[in-house]
């Protein structure tokens, strides 16, 4: 510490931080273009915060603090020099401030008017070019100040390295990096440079007439993806017309594409704004109570004719936990069925059961935030900065400043350059190569003997089954480099390292043993129970985890409690105040369809799934609804499926609607309504205590807090919270004495059971190729586009950028088949066939395709098989389908 004076004043003060630093702490109103907080260099380019510092105008920025330094920030001197910056700037600049849309936001105009400062050389008619090529966004020379702000965000926070600062005709000015556009470089349409511009130099091209000042902001949490990022949406008179990120947890200011431009689908007027009751195959609009008198007319039936397991109930991943918790207690507790699942079956049932076996908690044992400073990463089958790429731009940042990264895909993904080692393996072959470097770590005695001996049980077994797993034998199975599985072990064993896994791993009928051999190699090394370590399955939409724990799921109510305790059973009876709870687990969403198809299930109620695009095997599940008695649809949009129901609910989006989700690190964050319904669509929740009012049993508890509150005092997990807590930035569960828990098992004297290592074995997928189907299909998710298409289908910009399906292939499949980039094919499996472009990707692996499933017009789920199930997480096989292509 050291002894400074402040206009006056004395202060002991950190000398390691800088002087603008310091002064911004104190609340001094010191005026900045440059400065971000999230730097960590300072730009010192405008030199709007020099002050006068013993007895000398300088940039408070780029100066430390010594002992005895006098500092005024408010004297003639300084604000005459802050003036003549502003006078350079504005007379520089293309000044149409009635017109500009950044008018009431623009840095610029607020500091001349609060210096009283006004331009003195009129506009130069000779305008730099505009680069308009992108469909979010536009960059204008004119407007730019030269600040560099956004090119340094792009470059070491976003990290993408798409913009740089140029001169032309004397000027400094943000310009597109080493492409002739912005379109055409390696901008990903995030808009981070766009949202932190304190000019119109980057400005968003807005859909909307209005005027910032006639806006109001509301806070709130993205609905696309698990991150969990916070957003200020902009509103005018009903209506979504900006969104901006917020500088807290998890995202910490920055947003994806979709999360800020995304938006427009909201206001959308194809949204549902009536219920639909379908009368000789044709929908017709029906009043709140005739649709609801008709679906509890025919639950009622059902219940008597076939039994309550006659009837099930898919949940939604799209929902708050206070509309997951009622939807499975309305179909638990009143209509007496555990046939309840939702979508996380088809991805992520696989990671639960397997941490929970190996851990305790099936979740992220870390947080999101801590991707920013990683000193080791590894990355298995999940394409991070597409998938989640917020998480991708935070690991990326810890690469670019030196953090070893490890990548295991069947192709090339974003960061894949900057890799370390990337191993690009044969579909399938995981727990082999897994197998190989742990099997390496124990060989050259780099695994952690103190933390395996006093925390874990189960190493001798895992030592005996990995021995024949030599680098040698796994390059064969896996086609990759031994080399580089012993490269990859070494540096996974040399730091604290964290493991993010995606779908590349679950999404398989051994998908449960891959995540196993991804934990046993944590707990090999010591890396459970450490900041910037653990094991991360990172969950696709904005409340998948928070769907799992409220119990969304056949076998378990809230908090992963079992349907077959009987102690717990009674819990439940009594808080719910109902009998005869059922005491036998539910199916899952496939044996569901299969149950349907057999007749055995007569009534099926979904509410915000889309399973005719996200099932595997499509065709079945259509002729298999097709059987239904009764089928109910609730959504935003009328969605395929939809289409095939008997009732259409109109329901509300997330920005529609008031409570919680969990993002894919245990972090519960607010909701927040920010806008009215349409038309007279319903909450989900309020349909749902609508429909159990109907059916007899009345919920006491009836707004958003209330439920939380309820669900929170039945569910462990969650005891401890309420919403005054998550107001700022939300809490990772569990909450202990009030505060969340950033990373999992950190006590670990206090675990109540010791980490368990178990053997895994390779074994061979049901379906191979053969000569006949000689491709292995892939599935997955791409950046400009999400889930099915709901949203992101109804936003002009991302359908500009990924406007339809295509097959990756690489160059060498292309030349066997005779195709060219962009030539129609026909993809065909056992199961059905589509005709989708051909897209070259030279990274991907040999004798593998890869097709988006987000397309209806090109439904690779027809390709997929539902008959393959993990035996524990009865997850599809998604990731391995044998395919021929002509």
């Amino acid at each position: 510490m050291v002894n400074i004076t402040i206009d006056g004043k004395n202060y002991s003060v950190d000398e390691k931080l800088p002087v603008l630093d310091i002064l911004q702490s104190l609340d001094l109103n010191i005026p900045t273009f440059c400065n971000d907080e999230r730097f960590e260099r300072k730009l010192g380019i405008c030199g709007m915060c020099s002050v006068l510092i013993d007895g000398t105008i300088t940039k408070s920025c780029k100066t430390l603090p010594i002992e005895g330094m006098i500092i005024d920030t408010q004297t003639s001197e300084v604000i005459e020099n802050r003036r003549k910056i502003l006078q350079n700037y504005i007379d520089n600049h293309y000044v149409n401030c009635l017109v500009c849309q950044k008018a009431g936001q623009c840095e610029l105009q607020k500091y001349c008017y609060e210096y009283g400062i006004d331009k003195t050389i009129p506009n130069s008619p000779n305008l730099f070019e505009i680069d308009d090529s992108n469909p979010f966004f536009q960059i204008d020379p004119n407007k730019c100040i030269g600040c560099g702000k956004c090119a340094e965000i792009c470059r070491n926070l976003q990290c993408n390295h798409a913009l740089k600062l140029k001169t032309t005709n004397g000027k400094i000015h943000t310009w597109v990096n080493k492409a002739d556009n912005i379109n055409n470089s390696t901008c990903a349409s995030c808009g981070n440079c766009v949202s932190f511009c304190p000019t119109a130099g980057l400005l968003q091209k807005y859909k909307n007439e209005f005027r910032h000042w006639e806006t109001k902001m509301v806070k709130t949490t993205c609905g696309y993806c698990g991150v969990g990022c916070q957003i200020d949406f902009e509103v005018k008179d009903n209506t979504v017309v900006a969104a901006h990120p917020v500088l807290v947890k998890p995202n910490a200011g920055l947003l994806c594409v979709k999360g800020k431009f995304g938006y427009s689908f909201i206001n959308h007027p194809d949204r549902l704004t009536h219920p639909l009751i379908k009368e000789n195959g044709i929908f017709r609009k029906a009043s709140w109570d005739e649709a609801l008198t008709l679906i509890t007319k025919k639950l009622s039936s059902t219940m008597k004719e076939y039994n309550n397991e006659g009837i099930a109930a898919f949940s939604s991943a799209k929902c708050t936990n206070e509309e997951n918790y009622l939807y499975q207690k309305f179909f638990r507790g009143v209509i007496k069925t555990n046939n309840v699942d939702h979508c996380s079956r088809l991805c992520h049932s696989s990671s639960s059961a397997a941490l929970g076996k190996t851990l305790g908690y099936g979740a992220m044992s870390n947080s999101v935030s801590e991707g920013f400073e990683s000193k080791a990463v590894l990355i298995s089958g999940e394409n991070i900065r597409e998938s989640h790429p917020v998480l991708g731009t935070k690991i990326k940042h810890s690469v670019q400043n030196g953090a070893k990264l490890i990548i295991i895909d069947i192709r090339d993904i974003d960061i894949s350059e900057i890799a370390d080692v990337f191993l690009k393996i044969n579909p399938g072959t995981d727990i082999a190569l897994i197998n190989a470097m742990i099997n390496v770590i124990i060989s050259e005695n780099l695994h952690n003997k103190e933390y395996l001996a006093n925390n874990t049980i189960g190493f001798e077994a895992v030592k005996e089954c990995v021995k024949n797993y030599t680098p040698e034998y796994a390059a064969k199975v896996c086609g990759v480099s031994a080399d580089d599985i012993v490269k990859a072990a070494r540096i996974y064993a040399s730091d604290v390292a964290s493991i993010y896994l995606g779908m590349g791993n679950t999404q398989h009928i051994n998908g449960t043993d891959n995540v196993i051999s991804l934990s046993n190699l944590a707990l090999i090394c010591g890396n459970v129970g450490k900041e910037k370590g653990g094991v991360n399955p990172l969950r696709g939409q904005n409340n998948a985890q928070g769907a799992c724990d409220m119990g969304a799921f056949p076998e378990i109510y809230s908090g992963y409690q079992k349907v077959d305790d009987p102690k717990v059973r009674e819990k439940m009876e009594k808080y719910w105040n109902v009998e005869n709870l059922s005491p036998f687990a539910g199916i899952t969403i496939v044996e569901i369809i299969d149950k349907i198809a057999e007749g055995e299930i007569k009534f099926l109620y979904v509410m915000g799934e889309n399973p005719l695009m996200t099932d595997p095997n499509v065709n079945h599940v259509r002729k298999a609804l097709k059987k239904l008695d009764f089928f109910v649809v609730q959504d935003i949009f009328l969605t395929e499926t939809a289409q095939m129901a008997d009732v259409v609910l109109p329901a509300t989006c997330f920005a529609e609607k008031v409570g919680t989700f969990t993002n894919t690190g245990r972090r519960v964050q607010r909701v927040r309504q920010v806008v009215t319904p349409p038309g007279e669509a319903k909450t989900d929740l309020d349909i749902i205590i609508e429909l159990m009012d109907r059916m007899g049993y009345k919920q006491i508890n009836r707004t958003p807090e209330a439920i939380f509150n309820e669900l929170c005092e039945v569910t462990p997990l969650y005891n401890g919270y309420n919403y005054a807590m998550l107001e700022k930035e939300g809490l990772q569960w569990p909450v202990i004495d009030g505060k969340g828990t950033e990373f999992l098992y950190e006590d670990l004297s206090d675990l109540k059971r010791k980490f368990e290592l178990i053997p895994v074995e390779l074994v061979n997928s049901v379906e191979v190729i053969n000569e006949e189907y000689p491709y292995y299909l892939s599935t997955g998710r791409v950046l400009y586009q999400f889930h099915t298409r709901t949203m992101t289908g109804k936003v002009e910009g991302l359908n500009e950028k990924c406007p339809e399906p295509y097959v990756e292939m690489n160059p060498i499949q292309m030349a066997a088949l005779s195709k060219k980039n962009g030539d129609m094919v026909t993809i065909r499996s056992r199961r059905g066939e589509i005709n989708v472009k051909i897209k070259q990707r030279d990274g991907i692996k040999d004798g593998v395709v890869f097709v988006p499933f987000h397309f209806s017009s090109a439904l690779v789920n027809e390709l997929t098989e539902s008959d393959f199930l993990g035996p524990l997480s009865k997850t599809p096989e998604y990731k391995i389908c044998p395919v021929k292509i002509v």
